[in-house]
């Protein structure tokens, strides 16, 4: 299992990001993924490319609502040249709140968007100097010839999915199923793998071929109720000030949802200590990777042989308003678990 860092870019310049890829890079870090939340997808990561040499980089994951398909594909083919072919580009469909009341985008038919948005940008990312793309699906069209030659070896593209119906579109066209955070082991490992295996196979795909990734929200610290307590305030923020309907479909299917009705409640209401008193012990344990560094040492790893790729959000307050410091004692994860992981 890889282990990489998730940014949302909140609370970091772009030099502090970028100084807090470097140190990602040298830590041995196996990627570099930026949420397009705070910050644009593409631009932020282009400054890491110039800046790094090893990790793989990519948005985690672009908005398809906000570009068309081949203006994503040909600023994936720049942005994978300029990082010497290390891009795995992320996508996904957003919501009903970032596509319509953020961008005034009509958020509708987004499964058959999203089977023909991701042919479309396989297509370019494999069409050579001398082919042509030639796809017309329900939703989108491209008829078009490159002038810039992508290269031999195409970049993977990654689907954002967990609700059962984009999970088939992911299962039958994606190189990678994105997992968002609150995603446990076991609901990983029992539920949403089987169901994306079985798409696979019934679309003559090995599903072996899926390559998977999910998000571990961490908070850590010495001080084991301060890492729990941020960890709780993150998860009631994943309702407020933009609701979105993964986390709560994600926590009540795993068995969380009285904790989701008071997040739901609360949030909107500015109540953030009461929603964090509906989150439960168990609820912590499973959907977020919190506590001292043994703790999470021991929760990243029970990851392991369930997704391919572990990106890790960090959720600490940072040390003394220093966004960059708030950074520093993640670097040295990789090297501490890489014994436990390769074993």
């Amino acid at each position: 299992m890889d282990l990489s860092l998730l940014i949302t870019g909140l609370g970091l310049g772009m030099g502090e990001l970028v100084t807090v890829a470097r140190q990602a890079d040298s830590a041995g870090f196996a990627g570099f993924y930026m949420a397009e939340v705070h910050r644009s997808g593409f631009v932020p990561l282009t400054a890491v490319a110039a800046a790094t040499q090893r990790m793989r980089i990519g948005p985690y994951v672009l908005n398809a609502y906000a570009r068309s398909p081949l203006i994503t594909g040909m600023s994936a083919v720049d942005l994978n040249e300029v990082s010497g072919g290390r891009l795995v580009l992320g996508v996904g469909g957003g919501n009903r709140i970032i596509n319509e009341v953020w961008q005034g985008i009509a958020h509708e038919r987004v499964l058959t968007k999203m089977g023909d948005y991701i042919e479309i940008l396989r297509r370019v990312a494999a069409t050579r100097v001398g082919e042509r793309v030639d796809f017309d699906g329900a939703v989108h069209r491209c008829h078009w010839s490159p002038v810039i030659d992508p290269g031999a070896q195409a970049f993977p593209i990654v689907l954002a999915a967990v609700f059962p119906s984009m999970m088939k579109v992911a299962a039958r066209v994606a190189d990678g199923i994105g997992g968002g955070a609150t995603l446990g082991v076991d609901y990983l490992r029992e539920v949403l793998r089987p169901q994306a295996a079985r798409v696979a196979a019934d679309a003559g795909r090995d599903p072996a071929s899926l390559r998977w990734s999910a998000v571990g929200v961490l908070a850590m610290d010495d001080d084991r109720d301060k890492a729990r307590n941020a960890a709780r305030a993150a998860l009631c923020h994943f309702y407020a000030p933009l609701p979105h309907p993964y986390y709560e479909h994600t926590m009540r299917e795993q068995g969380f949802g009285a904790a989701a009705d008071a997040a739901l409640k609360h949030m909107p209401a500015g109540e953030l200590q009461a929603a964090m008193a509906a989150i439960s012990d168990d609820c912590l344990d499973t959907l977020v990777i919190a506590g001292t560094p043994a703790e999470c040492r021991a929760r990243i790893a029970a990851y392991k042989g369930v997704v391919d790729e572990l990106l890790l959000l960090n959720v600490m307050p940072p040390a003394a308003g220093d966004a960059v410091l708030g950074y520093q004692n993640l670097m040295a994860l990789p090297g501490l678990l890489s014994a436990a992981l390769q074993a």
